[in-house]
């Protein structure tokens, strides 16, 4: 029996020090390694902004303000109104976008939004696309680098997608916005520069038209964005990250949008996970297409505090395992904290230390504190739905 749990905790401590070892490697990649330059200061072809929007009249104006001054005479901006009670239409139209009512209740979700868009535009295609969520707002010059981008290296590129915390945020805001920080520029950057692929990390996503065009992202996904990501590197068509093309959205402050934001991401990608990283590791490894395995081995890692959560735990089986003879988990859960440890501070020192500075290490507990509702019945009820972002929900990555 004992041989057994000696054995079980080895396999189990060999897996943690994997995780925590491949997020090592991208922090270091991310720090160590010169940018890759991508080519995105040409004039790109004509471009479509397709923005899905439920519910969004509180920041649709906003976000169209933003794109249409980016906008030229030959791109089109499209705002699909998915399932909207309230007048998002009315407004997106008022603000000089062209907007597409779409009703299936039966059909839910931003992959639908999205696939509706792509089909309306078959018969006038544009030569990209661009999917902006209705809550986001473009850096000066991000729409045409985005574009160009996708152009000059025919692929997918997202752009630098971030969380701001408003300016009277708390301590727990900013440790969140660390926390998203860390994954989408920290990670990415890494996975980028050392393997030149990135995920989708919500908004900010540019296709050539070629490759939009044959995607099928009409789904109930929960967190379409990774499905999307995975997808594409199947398809040998992996997302690149352009660092100059910024896209930002803010928290939202109510305590209750903010966990019901975390829910959808947490619950949908560890599900997704669970579902399609392993298959898609051995598929990688078997056809020959690394991007796919790194993609795939990047997604196995959980959110940051349940992977310090599952490290304690096998650290403290393996003090137990020690004392019976197994040096060897011990040695790996060990291993395992440390370079858990050493990439959250370093990434920190990389990315998060204008958004969340020592003083916001008061706001570390109440971010923890906050995951009770985010697993919680509350939390798996909400990350089924598509909510407005305002009012509690958004579609993309909200961190760690």
């Amino acid at each position: 029996m004992m041989q057994i749990f000696e054995i079980a905790v080895l396999i189990a401590s060999i897996a943690i020090f994997a995780l925590a070892g491949f997020l090592f490697l991208e922090i270091i990649g991310a720090m160590a390694l010169r940018r890759r330059r991508v080519a995105d200061d040409r004039e790109p072809g004509p471009i479509a902004v397709v923005i899905p929007a439920h519910n969004e009249a509180a920041s649709i104006k906003t976000t169209l303000s933003s794109v249409l001054s980016q906008a030229r005479e030959t791109d089109r901006v499209i705002v699909v109104a998915d399932n909207c009670h309230d007048n998002t239409a009315e407004l997106a139209a008022q603000s000089g976008a062209e907007c597409w009512e779409r009703v299936d209740e039966h059909h839910r979700g931003k992959g639908y939004a999205l696939q509706f868009a792509l089909d309306g535009l078959k018969d006038a295609p544009p030569q990209t696309v661009v999917f902006i969520d209705a809550d986001c707002t473009l850096a000066d010059g991000a729409l045409s680098k985005l574009a160009a981008a996708s152009e000059n290296e025919d692929r997918p590129v997202q752009a630098l997608y971030l969380m701001q915390p408003p300016g009277e945020a708390s301590p727990r805001l900013r440790v969140a916005a660390f926390a998203w920080a860390f994954l989408n520029h920290a990670r990415m950057r890494g996975l980028d520069r050392l393997f030149g692929v990135s995920r989708i990390t919500g908004a900010g996503i540019a296709l050539p038209w070629r490759i939009a065009s044959s995607l099928n992202v009409g789904s109930g996904e929960i967190v379409e964005d990774l499905a999307l990501t995975l997808t594409l590197t199947e398809q040998k068509t992996p997302p690149l990250l352009l660092l100059d093309a910024l896209v930002t959205s803010e928290f939202p402050m109510a305590d209750d949008a903010l966990a019901k934001q975390r829910a959808r991401w947490e619950h949908g990608s560890q599900n997704l996970a669970a579902r399609r990283a392993a298959p898609c590791f051995v598929k990688g490894v078997l056809s020959g297409n690394l991007r796919l395995s790194v993609i795939a081995m990047d997604l196995m890692i959980p959110p940051i505090v349940n992977l310090f959560g599952l490290i304690l735990t096998v650290f403290v089986l393996s003090i137990a395992a020690f004392f019976t003879g197994a040096v060897a988990p011990f040695g790996f859960s060990l291993g395992a904290l440390v370079l858990l440890s050493v990439s959250v501070v370093a990434g920190w020192f990389v990315v998060g230390r204008q958004v969340a500075p020592l003083s916001s290490l008061t706001g570390l507990l109440p971010f923890l504190a906050a995951k009770g509702r985010i697993y919680g019945a509350e939390g798996r009820t909400s990350a089924k739905q598509w909510t407005p972002t305002r009012s509690g929900g958004v579609d993309g990555n909200t961190g760690e």
